[in-house]
């Protein structure tokens, strides 16, 4: 609005030098026309100044590499537009910590809009976008008061799913085991183990027990398959880390897909234990909502009866495959 005020100043200036010059009446009343012109154009455009109001939206999720973009609705909440609205669009990748490009956006004339704010794609995480500097000018574009300011949004930008090379057969046979069967009973499958206080006699296994001269018994074992864990070392470069988290959502939503529930390990603070989709999602936007802690590994805490499997990257340092 720079250009404005100083054509309003040169206008104002060349009309005090015309009045001096000529001294009629005709001079006189221009002069007046101009000083008078911006209170009369403030006047005017105060209404729809004091009530326009602006709301920011981005709520959603893309793959990356798809278009992302943030929604600002402009209304002015009255009859007649706003002279001029102007703002700052500022945002910020969480997991990434790169801050997007700071544009500054000028409407014209403007009684209800909205308007489509791009939003980079190329790298995943949770873009928190949000307006500063926000100012309702009056017709003249001289002078301006501040908006209330709007509320700030979130757009995630999830991996794309891609299939690890090779790919593991976890909810394959490889992926079962034996455990004790609850509360005792007939099974195929048993152990054979010392005898403990409290065992019933039926699974003392006497034959044996009177070759070792201690008493042995017979424990049922029940066919039971081991629980499955995706564990992800945040570390390397940022194209590593997202061939990391590709495969973690392809193999995460394959094991949905067969029923099968499992863990999610990243880093040394993350846990979590994904059932569904909904799960999954909340998983993602956890991972994708922080930067990445690469000075430890997850806290695996291996169980006999979960299967561990750590995810590594498919691209080398330079972002090719290795």
């Amino acid at each position: 609005m720079a250009g404005r005020r100083i054509a309003y100043i040169t206008a104002l200036l060349f009309g005090v030098a015309f009045h001096s010059l000529y001294g009629q009446y005709l001079s006189f009343i221009l002069v007046r026309f101009l000083i008078l012109m911006p209170f009369v154009s403030l006047l005017v455009s105060l209404p729809a100044m004091l009530r326009v109001r602006v709301h920011l939206s981005a709520s959603g999720a893309s793959p990356r590499g798809e278009a992302a973009a943030a929604r600002i609705k402009i209304d002015s909440r009255f009859f007649l537009p706003v002279g001029c609205l102007s703002f700052v669009f500022t945002g910020e990748n969480k997991f990434s910590g790169a801050a997007l490009k700071r544009q500054k956006f000028t409407f014209w004339g403007v009684l209800q809009a909205e308007e489509a704010l791009s939003l980079p794609s190329d790298h995943c995480g949770v873009i928190s976008c949000a307006v500063s500097k926000l100012r309702a000018w009056d017709y003249m574009g001289i002078f301006f008061l501040p908006v209330k300011r709007c509320d700030p949004a979130t757009y995630a930008v999830l991996p794309e799913a891609t299939k690890p090379v090779p790919m593991p057969e976890l909810d394959q046979d490889s992926a079962l085991c034996l455990k004790p069967k609850p509360g005792g009973g007939y099974s195929e499958e048993h152990e054979l183990r010392p005898y403990r206080q409290g065992d019933p006699l039926n699974m003392i296994h006497w034959k044996l027990s009177s070759k070792l001269d201690d008493p042995i018994v017979r424990e049922p074992q029940l066919m039971k398959r081991k629980r499955v864990a995706l564990s992800v070392t945040p570390r390397g470069t940022q194209k590593q880390l997202e061939s990391q988290l590709d495969q973690l959502l392809y193999l995460s939503q394959d094991l949905i897909d067969k029923g099968v529930p499992h863990r999610i390990c990243y880093g040394a603070h993350m846990n979590a234990y994904v059932r569904d989709k909904n799960s999954l999602d909340e998983c993602m936007l956890q991972i994708l909502s922080a930067r990445p802690d690469g000075t430890r590994g997850p806290v695996d805490r291996n169980k006999p009866d979960e299967l561990v499997y750590s995810i590594r990257p498919l691209v080398g340092e330079g972002g090719k495959r290795p």
